[in-house]
């Protein structure tokens, strides 16, 4: 199962006309639940919101069907299991077209209840998975030509459909009225981004809380390292989402992590890199991942100052290999951004 913060975009207000939703991503995050939300919603503190992914082109531009404008999407785990929901936010040029998007849903998965009523069409799905949360389930909620697909892994047992329905009650709830869906002010300094170049696409930005880094290190046990973090007064850090250029189906995804000295920082990059650091001090690896054999994913790790950063490509497909067209480009990119960060810009 695939594992959002506010993008940067222009900002654009969400209206409701005749050409139905008109907002941008930022608009659209606004909708999604933050972490305390699905906390509140599951009644356990120990949710975590993972790094979002802003379905913008060029990401994914070769399979990306003309009618979707585009997506934003968010994950969430549960710690101390291997629970999981992954929600996607996918906008339509249309209604119809995503009143169509439902009905392949319905052909791909089958009959499903067609009661509690969400949004203006809902589907309801168990589905048998595998591992530590094999209790799958599936929910599809079309508002408008708005789509919001909710992938919920279980460890316990399958759910009753009133429970499917009280999360996708939350998750759609502020599609209700688009017009009240406006951008939150970007929070994350240009500056703090890798320099703009030819081997990456910027698109989006946010502020996110600790949590989520800690989830896109791949961290093993992660509860030691957020009490780490914290302890040294970290409890956000600034989170950005890229395309690489040289193969849109992967995803370059950026967290800096800002320490009271440089010792810090420095002290925190030998701890966390992935390889042996290069000669610029830059350490990175390929890393092993759920899925087929040969998934995996490129972290890049290194210190600048009073900053950490973390570099991660990957596919957009969840548990596929990172191609290998990953590497120049991040090698080039993480050195850029490690300059940049030491004052040359």
């Amino acid at each position: 199962m695939a594992l959002v913060a506010v993008a940067t975009f222009a900002s654009s207000c969400a209206t409701i006309g005749s050409g139905g939703f008109n907002g941008k991503p930022a608009d659209l995050y606004t909708a999604v639940p933050n972490q305390a939300d699905v906390r509140t919603l599951f009644g356990d503190e120990n949710w975590w919101v993972g790094t979002p992914t802003f379905g913008v082109s060029p990401l994914d531009a070769a399979s990306t069907p003309a009618t979707v404008k585009f997506t934003v999407s968010q994950s969430y785990v549960h710690m101390g299991t291997a629970e999981q929901v992954f929600a996607r936010y996918t906008v339509y040029d249309k209604a119809s077209s995503a009143s169509t998007a439902m009905t392949e849903f319905q052909t791909a998965y089958g009959t499903s209840p067609s009661s509690p009523k969400v949004g203006d069409q809902v589907l309801y799905y168990g589905l048998q998975g595998s591992g530590g949360a094999p209790f799958a389930t599936r929910t599809f909620v079309r508002v408008g030509q708005i789509v919001v697909q909710l992938a919920w892994s279980r460890k316990d047992a399958m759910p009753t459909v009133s429970q499917l329905a009280k999360i996708a009650t939350k998750f759609s709830a502020r599609l209700k009225d688009t017009s009240k869906l406006h951008a939150r002010s970007a929070s994350v300094d240009p500056k703090l981004l890798p320099p703009p170049g030819l081997d990456i696409t910027y698109l989006g930005s946010t502020q996110l809380p600790v949590e989520s880094f800690v989830v896109m290190i791949l961290a093993a046990l992660p509860d030691p390292i957020l009490v780490l973090m914290r302890r040294g007064g970290i409890e956000t850090f600034a989170y950005a989402d890229y395309a690489l250029n040289n193969d849109t189906h992967m995803e370059v995804q950026t967290g800096l992590l800002t320490f009271p000295t440089a010792a810090d920082a420095a002290d925190w990059a030998n701890t966390f890199s992935p390889g042996t650091p290069d000669s610029n001090g830059i350490g990175n690896a390929y890393l092993p991942i759920g899925g087929s054999p040969a998934a995996g994913v490129y972290h890049f790790v290194f210190a600048s100052g009073i900053y950490g950063a973390l570099m991660v490509c990957k596919s957009t497909v969840d548990g596929e290999a990172a191609s290998r067209e990953c590497e120049e480009p991040m090698k080039a990119t993480a050195l850029a951004w490690k300059l940049s960060l030491g004052g040359l810009r």
